[in-house]
């Protein structure tokens, strides 16, 4: 195995703390109320057990120490990161970046565990170690690469190469499908379910997710990973819900249909989703007839509308891999952007700013910010944040683009973010209309009107009329009146469109 761990000092400067007892003491010391403080002192303590020789099993009883309360720091640290708009401001980038230490010294620790199991000479009786020591290490990686996901950076080399080689190592000592206390979760997980997890997470294309989204999809997968099949490799006929997973390679898995190369017969896996996709199915047919029942095995959460919304995505990437239907053309162009629903409805109204309790006219930064375009497609675009660009996104913001002065502002949809390794904010837009109308809508239970974006019917492409609110706005038949320059026009909403986090879109019909 080629693992990436620390150089172990021969004479350390200071002898690590290992004895349980005395590690429980130096934890329940800690501010806890302070998550920053908390994982500074965990990251120092770990950072000098890992850096020197210490016994595997006595190495393991200090790690499983730890590891609760690091379970808990980060979670605490992914408050911050994971609620905070794009770019990362400096501060939660040091949370995201101390998360990932935390992570990446356990891992460090039981790889070095298992480097050292692995070569003593005489194993009998460290099965059991090696084990744990196997799913601890992957559970850690695995929570570094959810990290990565959450932050929408690009994750480093060797990441899922060591994924692969620790679980290669369980599989060759079949310990592959033994199962350890979580630690963390009411059930014993396997070596394989941890490494499904990893695997199942990477094709749900997370940088297209929010990071409510990831922990929600973190949650489903954490429930039901042990539904994916993983099998050795071999030539089939149908390729859907079949993914190849290069263990030899620091690749994540891919689409079978889409590999670029012969199948490895003796490195290469092959992970099977089909029983994964049926199970999401069902759950969504027993969403939409009304609340889950108590035995489908989802969480409180699983209630609110957007929950469906999420396992429809989950089907999408579990099922049958998702299809390009545009070619992209690279381009450098500049653009103007406006993000969300109020910034659009005041360009497009051409309002004035509003003003506040006195009277005065608030002075904000401009509406609209600078991007370069990267590429361009009939369905959407790449764009690359500028610079001087003083702007905050989320994956689900509705925007609106302007090409040059003269030109429409067209509508559309922020699908993903990528922070590039030159500290570049990257994201791609979806196109949904070329032009829109501000309107204002009023309700039986609403005197004021509320704004809302108008998009028009396209013929061509035979897409009926919509409207774009507010996230909360939908509601089957639910009863409307437009403002209109001839008056009010009574609408029935007849189908939603889709939901994000930041707006609603669906069809309508007059009345």
């Amino acid at each position: 195995m080629n693992l990436n761990v620390p150089v172990l000092s021969e004479q350390p400067l200071i002898v690590a703390e290992t004895r349980p007892a005395k590690i429980t003491k130096f934890l329940s010391a800690l501010p806890v109320t302070n998550a920053l403080e908390t994982s500074l002192a965990l990251q120092d303590e770990l950072e000098i057990l890992n850096r020197q020789k210490v016994a595997p099993d006595t190495r393991i009883k200090a790690l499983e120490t730890y590891r609760p309360a690091v379970i808990s720091a980060t979670e605490s640290l992914a408050s911050h990161y994971c609620t905070t708009a794009l770019p990362l401001p400096e501060q939660e980038k040091q949370y995201a970046v101390i998360a990932n230490t935390l992570w990446a010294e356990i891992a460090f620790g039981y790889k070095l565990a298992v480097i050292d199991l692995e070569a003593k000479l005489f194993k009998f009786g460290s099965n059991k170690l090696l084990a744990l020591s196997l799913q601890r290490a992957l559970d850690a990686l695995r929570m570094q690469i959810v990290i990565y996901y959450e932050t929408y950076r690009a994750l480093p080399r060797s990441l899922w190469g060591e994924l692969h080689q620790i679980f290669s190592l369980a599989r060759a000592r079949d310990l592959a499908d033994q199962e350890i206390d979580s630690g963390s979760q009411e059930r014993e997980v396997s070596i394989s379910h941890v490494y499904k997890q990893a695997l199942l997470l990477s094709l749900t294309d997370p940088q297209h997710l929010s990071p409510r989204e990831i922990k929600l999809v973190c949650d489903y997968i954490m429930r039901f990973a042990h539904l994916a099949q993983l099998q050795p490799a071999n030539n089939l006929e149908n390729t859907a819900a079949i993914f190849l997973v290069s263990t030899g390679r620091d690749k994540p898995p891919v689409p079978l249909s889409k590999r670029l190369r012969n199948i490895d017969g003796e490195n290469d896996l092959l992970l099977l989703t089909m029983d994964v996709a049926r199970q999401v199915h069902l759950h969504i047919k027993q969403g939409q007839s009304g609340p889950f029942p108590p035995g489908a095995g989802l969480p409180d959460s699983a209630n609110q509308p957007r929950y469906l919304d999420l396992l429809n995505y989950l089907l999408r990437h579990w099922g049958a891999a998702p299809k390009r239907i545009y070619s992209r053309t690279p381009k450098n162009d500049g653009i103007e952007l406006v993000i969300g629903l109020p910034a659009i409805h005041r360009v497009l109204s051409n309002q004035p700013a509003t003003p506040n309790e006195d009277n005065i006219p608030v002075i904000s930064r401009p509406l609209s910010s600078r991007w370069q375009v990267l590429n361009i497609s009939a369905g959407g675009m790449a764009l690359r944040k500028l610079p001087a660009a003083e702007v905050q996104v989320h994956v689900g913001d509705l925007v609106c683009i302007k090409i040059n002065p003269t030109s429409h502002w067209a509508l559309g949809v922020l699908r993903w973010a990528n922070h590039t390794e030159n500290r570049h904010l990257d994201i791609g837009l979806q196109m949904l209309a070329p032009d829109a109308s501000a309107i204002n809508v009023h309700s039986a239970t609403l005197t004021s009107g509320i704004p809302m974006l108008l998009l028009p019917e396209i013929p061509v492409i035979k897409q009926t009329a919509s409207l774009i609110g507010n996230p909360g706005s939908y509601g089957p038949a639910k009863i409307l009146d437009i403002e209109q320059e001839e008056g009010m026009q009574r609408i029935m909403i007849t189908r939603l469109i889709e939901r994000t986090n930041h707006f609603d879109h669906f069809q309508f019909s007059p009345l």
